[in-house]
């Protein structure tokens, strides 16, 4: 599971570190986790994330990944994602083709 927390730093090295991610097109949040993973010596993402990696992955359902992660709703789970700066699971082929056969149905009777 995640846990937000809360940092006291001075206003111009957070501005830095901003900048910083912005430039190299991640977050703060994952620089931190990277440094202190460095540091404490984490045994990778797979330690660190668990259950949300997995989801990430196509590897677990969401019902699993809420379950494991004690987490109430799908919201919880895509803000989890998202302060992990883990991506969205992409649909299997078969469920993209089930979505897109039913969109053009309802196209059609639309």
């Amino acid at each position: 599971m995640l846990k937000n927390t809360t940092f006291n730093l001075p206003e111009e090295l957070v501005a830095k570190a901003k900048a910083y991610a912005a430039d190299h097109g991640t977050t703060m949040t994952a620089i931190v986790r990277s440094h202190l993973e460095a540091v404490i010596g984490a045994d990778g993402p797979e330690a660190v994330y668990g259950p949300l990696l997995a989801f990430s992955k196509g590897e677990i359902s969401s019902e699993d990944a809420l379950r494991e992660l004690d987490l109430r709703d799908y919201s919880e789970l895509l803000v989890a994602l998202g302060d992990a700066d883990l991506p969205m699971p992409m649909p299997a082929p078969h469920e993209v083709e089930n979505q897109a056969a039913l969109f053009e149905r309802l196209w059609k009777h639309s």
